[in-house]
């Protein structure tokens, strides 16, 4: 299978969901599922609120050789109003970063696989300190079926309206070439998410538009880097399990996801480790 009219020469792809109708959630679940992947990869599950006060972004990372991590972070209010990252997970590493911005950083080393699905979710609640929020991270073992409460980001709100909340502003997804090598390498996630304004009430986000290699597979969207010849080749590989891709193209709309609703069993787990349990 050849795919024509893709640009591979960007050093991320992005997709752009579709959240007008949550601009007060403070929740989120989300799955991405690697199908190819390359060194010096970031799949981004979710960034909220880029650029924004207290905008922060999860997801997995592919790094050197065969680690693999999670990372959580958060940016700072303002210049003068910082995060506090503090590990609930000894296997958690907890830290500020800088670059793109600066802010409180956590990462852990995550042995996620080839089509394995990664769970994560992110909640926000109210800090013990006053005018603070917590921003909780905890992302699903699938050795042992539990989920874990990887670390809490607690950032001043420094009447800042983005801070509470991950509703409200742009939510996006991205796939992140950290290194511009091997461009031409195949790498190729999936994505979904759901948002809502408790962990009962989070519901399918089914509309998104993309940038750079993007689409719909598998009902869920996808995002994709490589030579577009062996691309096509990995998605020929896939299609027994998978089916056929929708091609996205920038400022393309592509027909919704399915509102697939979140099972019963992962809320329920869901707000025992929340509530500690």
């Amino acid at each position: 299978m050849v795919l024509g009219g893709w640009c591979s020469s960007a050093s991320a792809q992005h997709l752009w969901w579709d959240v007008k109708d949550h601009a007060a959630d403070t929740c989120l679940y989300g799955q991405v599922t690697v199908l190819a992947t390359h060194e010096n990869i970031y799949y981004c599950g979710a960034n909220w609120h880029p650029g924004q006060a207290a905008g922060g972004y999860c997801g997995i990372q592919h790094n050197g050789g065969a680690e693999r991590r999670t990372i959580f972070s958060i940016w700072d209010t303002t210049a003068d109003l910082h995060p506090v990252a503090a590990a609930f997970d000894p296997r958690t590493v907890a830290s500020r970063f800088g670059g793109e911005g600066e802010g409180g950083h956590t990462h852990m080393l995550w042995p996620w696989k080839i089509r394995q699905t990664f769970e994560f979710c992110v909640q926000k609640v109210p800090g013990t300190k006053p005018d603070t929020t917590d921003a909780r991270y905890f992302v699903l073992d699938l050795d042992k079926h539990a989920w874990v409460h990887s670390a809490t980001i607690t950032s001043p709100n420094g009447g800042q309206k983005s801070v509470p909340t991950i509703g409200g502003g742009s939510l996006a997804s991205f796939l992140e070439n950290f290194a511009g090598k091997d461009k031409d390498a195949p790498k190729l996630a999936t994505y979904r998410l759901w948002l809502g304004d408790s962990l009962k009430t989070m519901k399918p986000l089914t509309l998104a538009t993309g940038d750079g290699t993007w689409g719909e597979l598998h009902d869920a969207y996808f995002l994709a880097e490589g030579d577009a010849t062996r691309l096509g080749d990995v998605f020929s590989t896939l299609q027994d399990d998978y089916g056929k891709p929708a091609i996205g193209a920038k400022d393309k709309k592509l027909p919704p996801i399915s509102e697939k609703a979140m099972a019963p069993e992962v809320v329920k787990a869901l707000e025992e480790v929340a509530a500690g349990k």
